[in-house]
Parts: structure tokens; sequence; C-alpha cells
């Protein structure tokens, strides 16, 4: 399970570099629509910050109780359910917390580094996860104070990672759109 996990970020990785490689920062906050979200902007939403921290914390408190095993993980109708709903490309919309928009002119250059340092700290933290048994480790669901839901460790990283993959591909097409500008 850790090695898919670790293999789908490193993926993740690469596509932000390719999608990025060479654009301006005119380019890379131009938007198809209004209401739309530029590359940038879907860079800047991945920012993973208080997630990351928790994670880190869940991942310290199972190996404090030692909560370890090996997979394959089997996780709960609701955490496959949530997982598969964010693969891209999306069946379903869902709206964004103010918290989480980005604004409309972003720093594309630090959206893009945020980006690569938040996915290399995922990186250590599912290498860090390595040995937990991944399903009965909890996680709070979210970085909102209100939200009290518990979700397992293994179904939480794959929700990042899948979530990332998903806004990747919004950015994707944001890059392929026929009006894209040119340089």
């Amino acid at each position: 399970m850790v090695s898919k996990l670790l293999d789908e970020n490193t993926a993740n990785i690469e596509k932000a570099k390719s999608l990025t490689a060479g654009l301006s920062a005119a380019q890379m906050n131009w938007r198809p629509q209004p209401g739309q979200w530029s590359i940038a902007q879907n860079l800047a939403h991945l920012k993973g910050g208080r997630s990351l921290d928790t994670i880190a914390s869940s991942i310290a408190a199972a190996r404090a109780k030692g909560i370890i095993g090996n997979g394959p993980f089997r996780y709960g109708w609701l955490s496959s359910w949530f997982m598969k709903s964010m693969e891209p490309p999306p069946k379903r919309k869902y709206k964004t917390f103010k918290s989480n928009a980005p604004s409309p002119d972003v720093d594309a250059a630090k959206a893009l580094a945020d980006y690569l340092r938040n996915t290399a700290r995922l990186t250590e933290l599912i290498q860090k996860a390595d040995g937990l048994d991944l399903a009965r480790a909890k996680t709070p669901f979210g970085d909102l104070k209100w939200v009290k839901i518990k979700m397992p460790l293994g179904a939480r990283l794959a929700h990042l990672i899948t979530h990332d993959r998903r806004h990747l591909w919004q950015a994707e097409q944001v890059r392929n759109d026929p009006n894209f500008p040119i340089a």
C-alpha cells in the first residue's frame, strides 16, 4: 500500500512539473472563463499545511499505540466512496470552503514551490506511516475544528493524493484549452 501511495504521489509531482515547465506567471494565472481556476490557483489550493500537521500527529500517535500491520488494507464504504469521488475527470463538483479558495491573482512561482514542498512532506509522511495498520490508525478528516469525522490513515493519505490528481487534471485542462496564451 505504501509503495502505491509513494508512486502516485511521485506521479503528481512529475505532473505538476511538466504542466508548469516553461510557463510564464501570466500563463499560469490565465483562466479560460471567469469563475474557473487558473493553473496557479489549482496549485495554490493544494496547500496541505494543517492537514499534513494533523496527519503527522496521527502517525506519531499510531506508532506510540503500536497500531502496526501489513496490508492490503480495506476501508469502509464511506472512505472508499469519498476517495473515488475525487478521481478525475470529476463526475461531481464540490464547493470549496472560502478558507481554501485561492485568490484570483496568485504568485505562480510561490504556488508551485509550495506545492512541491508540501508533496515532498507528504512523501515523508507516507514513508513514516510504513508498517502501521493504515486501516486501524485513524486521523481527523480535514483541518476544520468543527469536523469531528475520523478517517483511516491510509484512506486519508490516498484522498490527499487523489485530490491533488483531480486539481492537476483541472490545471491540465486549462493548459490544453485552445485559447491558452502561447507565451
